[in-house]
């Protein structure tokens, strides 16, 4: 079967991975008659480079990695990075005395290990839904000078929706935030999103928007649901990424949304 795309980016938690963090067995179809129609498959994720690899490998994938909500994109099998944009070490500063002013929990990606303010409700719940291993810095004052991937502050929902405002207004600009889940407060470096990256990955296969396929379903999913020639939100998806769009994938059990939306494609 031939269809008109040449690559696909897909994200991880709530598009391929389940309610309970897994793979199904339909999603793992789905890759398979992705790639069988000629279609390169990559993962596309807010979360660390490391913490995507074992789900890169169990679908036998191969080549890059878009991360850390594309402030990373490296080859898994070379090494490679095709792209790279962190937060600047000045801001990141800024943004953790901010966030420890208002008391959030912090969560800090660096290349090497992420970084937590402590172990609470908050972080627990973080380490819970992603399995990464957290190192508590407390207020973090030795990673003064760090460039990290990403900085995300952890509170209730209500807490989150409630602050973001503001500080959408004072990072204008200088940083790229976003609500996540709803319990997470991202800063990324200015004009760092998930299309970012997978307009570098494209670009390395001289691959043109309009062959590109994205699959996701959460806000941090928008900006490469717009970029893409076609883009597909899950049933289950937030309103913004149903809105960013092309098509959302027929009604059904979350964990098996994103084969529902394979098959629809590949149907058409």
């Amino acid at each position: 079967m031939s269809i008109p795309f040449r690559l696909a980016a897909i994200d991880l938690d709530g598009t391929l991975l389940g309610p309970d963090k897994q793979i199904s067995p339909a999603n793992r179809a789905a890759v398979r008659d992705l790639q069988a129609a000629g279609v390169r498959v990559i993962l596309a994720s807010g979360r660390r480079h490391e913490n995507m690899t074992r789900f890169h490998q169990s679908l036998g994938l191969a080549g890059p990695i878009v991360s850390a909500q594309g402030a990373l994109v490296k080859d898994a099998e070379t090494g490679e990075i095709l792209h790279q944009r962190y937060v600047p070490a000045d801001l990141a500063t800024e943004v953790v005395r901010h966030g420890i002013e208002e008391g959030m929990s912090l969560i800090y990606y660096l290349d090497e290990a992420i970084h937590s303010s402590g172990f609470d409700r908050h972080t627990r719940l973080y380490q819970s839904r992603g399995g990464d291993e957290l190192i508590d810095s407390g207020a973090m004052e030795h990673l003064a000078g760090r460039s990290p991937q990403k900085i995300i502050w952890l509170e209730t929902p209500e807490r989150i929706a409630a602050t973001f405002p503001q500080v959408e207004a004072r990072y204008q600009g200088r940083s790229d935030t976003l609500i996540s889940d709803p319990e997470y407060l991202e800063f990324m470096a200015f004009g760092i999103s998930k299309a970012v990256g997978l307009s570098a990955v494209a670009e390395r296969y001289c691959i043109d928007p309009s062959e590109v396929l994205s699959f996701g379903d959460a806000n941090n999913d928008v900006t490469m649901l717009k970029w893409a020639g076609l883009g597909v939100a899950m049933s289950q998806s937030t309103p913004a990424a149903k809105a960013a769009a092309n098509r959302v994938a027929p009604d059904g059990e979350p964990e098996n949304s994103f084969a529902r939306a394979v098959a629809e494609i590949l149907a058409r």
